[in-house]
């Protein structure tokens, strides 16, 4: 596949290191790289080969995990790159080699969350919060599934800055209400509006607001209970390893430490199982966060949404179009999360399906003919009927195999050109016109290579000759 991105988002949490004030972020040897579009990066350079350069960047905060963000550019798109000393570089990969070793580092990320308390639905401190750069996350559901919902969170924003870096750095982090249940979503719907609305999430931008809904408060409850039990059991491992440490010596202290161990590893192997069957069971709650937090961080500190006269007046691009919006949410709406990555490369099985039978006339399926689509408003988007769904299914369809396409196969989404584009639409110009040049190609013509790509197109997001 031409020039296809790969992107692998590592989160992982750090240690604090001795001597250091609480809360404080160890001062680590860095590489830096700089791309074309003003981009910059602190981290580990992996592969600087002629034609790529594999980077992981690692971002450091006070008091919050430490976040690692592992990509590929071509190397046209290096600006450049500053790289350490053969020890230093040593040094850090052994840092970041340390951070999780055994698959606990998604145990500790859990546990680390930091939530306070928080007004929910009116009433005060009923709820939880935890507090990050780009989003405030508060729910009422049980601890366990806000703080994984806010490692999610934290994983997915941080892919999106790769992805697309941010513009507007002062922007106030979106608010995510996350509702366990169906009664409390209606309640929270209620001041935008919505509560006719068959959406199992809306992003209200004008509040910077997401409100989530979910069946997750049982599951959650089972969750916490089992954690809890959990930590008791560690805990009690850890007493009797102590006093076993101060009875015995090596090698007569291996043999009673050994079955410890075991016993330790079975609770953790437990624990592991226990959140793959809530992974399971919240994994469409996720796709909709991933989807609606891409909407709010676009709008918030990329692309937020300006009159026409502003952009002329040059003070910024204006926001994507809905289509486009749409789509590009839909990249991440079913990345893979697995063992502390987060992969968004593919091409999502259930969707190319469709797109295929549609391109083939088959099942009654089309797609939404391009000229149409490049004018699509939000109503396209929004299901308050039964009777919408299929159309607001089509649409979806139609912009995510365009979004595939632009972003993985054209490579033009956060490019000059792209910026130029979305300048012409949000200043008032023709959105066929300014699409022709931003693809350097007239619409039908376009339409027919995008098809037969997608035709190609296999569910690892490679393309079949």
């Amino acid at each position: 596949m031409k020039g296809m991105a790969r992107l692998v988002v590592l989160l992982l949490v750090a240690g604090a290191a001795a001597g250091q004030p609480p809360g404080a972020a160890p001062a680590w040897p860095f590489d830096e790289l700089v791309l074309v579009n003003g981009a910059k990066y602190q981290g580990l350079l992996l592969d600087d080969g002629p034609r790529d350069v594999r980077f992981q960047s690692v971002k450091r905060k006070p008091g919050k995990p430490t976040f690692t963000l592992t990509f590929k550019v071509p190397r046209s798109e290096v600006a450049s790159l500053r790289k350490l000393n053969d020890a230093d570089r040593a040094t850090l990969r052994e840092r970041i080699a340390e951070l999780d070793q055994d698959g606990s580092g998604e145990r500790q990320r859990i546990s680390e969350i930091e939530l306070v308390p928080a007004t929910w639905l009116d009433e005060p401190d009923k709820g939880k919060a935890y507090r990050s750069e780009y989003f405030t996350l508060i729910s009422d559901a049980p601890e366990e599934v806000i703080r994984r919902a806010a490692v999610r969170l934290e994983l997915i924003f941080t892919a999106y800055t790769r992805f697309l870096p941010p513009t507007i750095l002062e922007a106030r982090p979106t608010v995510i209400q996350l509702a366990p249940d169906t009664g409390s979503y209606k309640l929270l719907l209620a001041p935008l509006g919505h509560t006719d609305l068959l959406n199992p999430a809306v992003y209200d931008p004008r509040a910077n607001l997401i409100v989530c809904g979910s069946d997750l408060r049982r599951l959650g409850k089972d969750l916490d209970d089992a954690r809890f039990h959990h930590a008791q059991q560690i805990a009690n491992l850890d007493r009797y390893a102590a006093s076993v440490r101060k009875l015995y010596k090596e090698p007569e202290l291996k043999r009673h430490l050994d079955p410890i161990h075991r016993d330790r590893a079975l609770v953790y192997a437990t624990d592991r199982k226990n959140g793959e069957k809530f992974d399971l069971a919240a994994s469409r709650l996720f796709h909709v966060l991933y989807h609606e937090a891409f909407h709010a961080y676009a709008g918030t500190f990329v692309y937020p949404p300006l009159k026409p006269n502003q952009v002329k007046d040059g003070k910024g691009t204006g926001e994507l179009p809905r289509w486009l919006n749409e789509g590009l949410a839909q990249l991440f709406e079913t990345a893979v999360v697995e063992a502390g990555e987060l992969r968004a490369e593919h091409a999502d099985k259930a969707r190319l399906e469709k797109v295929k039978d549609a391109i083939r006339g088959r099942n009654n399926l089309r797609l939404v003919p391009l000229a149409d689509l490049l004018h699509a408003g939000r109503d396209a988007f929004v299901t308050k009927h039964a009777d919408e769904a299929a159309a607001a299914d089509r649409a979806y369809l139609t912009c995510w195999a365009a979004a595939h396409y632009l972003t993985f196969e054209r490579r033009l989404v956060g490019t000059e050109k792209f910026r130029k584009y979305l300048i012409e639409v949000n200043g008032g110009g023709d959105p066929r016109a300014a699409f022709e040049t931003l693809v350097g190609q007239p619409l039908t013509v376009f339409e027919r290579e995008w098809h037969a790509f997608l035709l190609k197109l296999q569910p690892d997001g490679t393309v079949a000759k």
